[in-house]
């Protein structure tokens, strides 16, 4: 583990800031329960220093961004990824002191909860997804008034901004430092400015598999475009429900795809949908960039329907990418139960940005060795 964190922790400035990184990397690994950093220094080191322990976590102004590139650079050389995974992660917190909180509906609770909004990009590969990098969701209650900026170390450059600017800047980040380049690919159905984040991202040159909702509204290929689906209103020329065209698509869209889900590995097979499609044109733009509508029949589960840019690929591919979404949250909720993702007790953005930083690296140090296991019992 020392070895681990030298290389890791190099661009840390101070010995003294090394070594505390070091500590707290294996309060994560080793300690048990809550990963709190009076139980971390008390479990450890069994001595007195939760102090400087939270010293170095809340107020040490330590830039993460260079511990993020080295545990990326490893990640990318472990999993050789099939794609950078967008997800977000609820952090139920008490009060409202601490940096990022409000009392938000979280579509996936089905309630609304006291929370901070992680969103991490996540590397993921066949054995596991790890994630690389990460933002807090703030609204303006945090970034327009400068008491609790100043409270919580609120950089100045930071604002408030829409949900998909976030994703957009950790792309952007993570393709700097000279990562392998995948496909982006998350779930859209509850993001707002879903479309704005493709647009973007196709400008860029980036590679792209969404899950969509399926009242997204689209504008079918010129071979549909006179196709009236009967299954609801048009919004405008040519713009459709994207559930209607799944519904209205003919055979020659249909056929049966075998894809490997992302989790257990195991080959499925169901009827899907491929169709190609573009977004509504934008104020200001010429036209949406050609995607590919793939969508998957309704059998005893949901319509589940993905967008992506990658249009010369195959439906059961699109599928089979847009699954490591599964693989992601599966390693989201080992994350949450035990290496300490909900335990920052923290109030500021830095110290926030910190523990993020330490829980990735101590999920990277325990993935190394099951996934070099996992791939000697993989048949050949």
């Amino acid at each position: 583990m020392t070895h681990f964190a030298q290389d890791k922790f190099s661009s840390l400035p101070r010995s003294d800031q090394r070594r505390w990184a070091e500590v707290y990397l294996r309060g994560l690994l080793l300690g048990h329960g809550r990963k709190s950093v009076r139980r971390i220094a008390e479990e450890v080191l069994e001595l007195p220093v939760s102090q400087s322990l939270q010293q170095f976590i809340n107020q040490s102004p330590w830039d993460w961004r260079g511990v993020r590139s080295r545990i990326a650079e490893e990640v990318d050389e472990l999993l050789r990824p099939r794609a950078w995974v967008i997800a977000d992660t609820t952090i139920p917190k008490r009060g409202d002191h601490s940096v990022g909180v409000e009392r938000r509906f979280v579509p996936s609770e089905g309630r609304a909860i006291n929370c901070q909004i992680g969103t991490g990009l996540f590397l993921a590969g066949e054995l596991a997804s790890i994630p690389v990098d990460w933002r807090i969701q703030l609204t303006r209650r945090w970034t327009d008034d400068e008491r609790r900026r100043e409270r919580a170390y609120i950089p100045p450059s930071v604002r408030a901004q829409a949900e998909w600017q976030y994703a957009l800047d950790m792309v952007e980040e993570v393709g700097e430092w000279g990562i392998s380049s995948a496909p982006v690919v998350g779930d859209l159905r509850h993001t707002a400015g879903a479309c704005q984040l493709m647009t973007r991202l196709a400008e860029m040159g980036a590679d792209f598999v969404f899950e969509v909702p399926d009242g997204l509204e689209v504008v079918p290929g010129p071979h549909l475009a006179a196709v009236r689906t009967g299954y609801g209103p048009q919004r405008g020329p040519n713009l459709v429900r994207a559930r209607d065209l799944l519904r209205g698509a003919d055979i020659t869209h249909r056929q049966v795809v075998t894809w490997a889900a992302g989790v257990d590995g195991r080959h499925r097979a169901t009827q899907a949908v491929s169709m190609p499609v573009r977004l509504p044109s934008a104020p200001g733009r010429r036209g949406g960039p050609p995607l590919q509508l793939v969508g998957t029949s309704r059998q005893g589960g949901r319509t589940r329907l993905w967008l992506t840019n990658r249009t010369d690929v195959r439906a059961a591919e699109v599928i089979s990418q847009g699954a490591m979404v599964e693989r992601t949250a599966a390693d989201l909720q080992e994350l949450r139960a035990h290496f300490g993702l909900l335990d920052f007790e923290g109030r500021s953005y830095r110290g926030w940005h910190h523990h993020m930083t330490l829980v990735s690296a101590a999920y990277t140090f325990a993935k190394r060795s099951t996934m070099s296991a996992q791939r000697v019992r993989q048949p050949s």
